[in-house]
């Protein structure tokens, strides 16, 4: 997982980029992984992808335990890539 000081950045195994960042929330979010209210001030994972087929990047604001495989996936498509 990302810590304040160093992101995570790579590929997913679609071959999106993906970098995933630790944030502070600065109004209120719905994480996309449970659907859940991240409410203002708390600590949470940005996570942004840049889609390999040339669409728009987009951004979304995830819990960071709801953001692990996110994590994980980049790991594998690494270790697949390697």
């Amino acid at each position: 997982m990302p810590t304040r000081r160093r992101p995570i950045r790579g590929e997913d195994l679609g071959g999106d980029r993906v970098e995933l960042e630790v944030s502070v929330a600065r109004k209120l979010y719905t994480c996309p992984g449970c659907g859940g209210q991240i409410p203002i001030g708390a600590e949470h994972v940005f996570v942004r992808r840049t889609p390999v087929d040339g669409s728009s990047r987009y951004h979304q604001h995830w819990h960071t335990d709801c953001a692990r495989p996110i994590a994980r996936e980049m790991d594998l498509a690494g270790r697949r890539r390697n």
